[in-house]
């Protein structure tokens, strides 16, 4: 235990009242960064294991099934206007979102 009391946790930590100068201030921060510092997991880049090999990305390349074709060919014709005209960014951005979500959940 740190502190036996609360007595003693204000004794530690009190700087006068409505009088805190600058040099209090930073004794009470180093008085509490001595008293956490044990508490504290603090790891540097030299003790991390560099024994770990590199890690692997491997990319798959797979066709849509036949539901997410069906799925992507019908968000193309719904908008097959805006899509042409290239007018409104904000919802072309819209429709590029609708056939991500399109591709990547079957």
């Amino acid at each position: 235990e740190v502190f036996h009391s609360s007595e003693q946790f204000d004794e530690w930590f009190k700087s006068a009242e409505g009088e805190d100068s600058e040099e209090d201030k930073e004794a009470v921060i180093k008085q509490l960064h001595k008293v956490l510092r044990p508490f504290l997991l603090r790891r540097l880049k030299s003790e991390v294991e560099r024994g770990l090999p590199p890690k692997k990305e491997t990319i798959l390349y797979v066709g849509m099934s036949e539901m997410q074709k069906k799925f992507y060919k019908a968000l193309l014709q719904k908008d097959i206007d805006v899509i042409n005209s290239g007018s409104e960014k904000s919802r072309l951005l819209n429709i590029v979102m609708q056939l991500r979500k399109c591709c990547n959940h079957p």
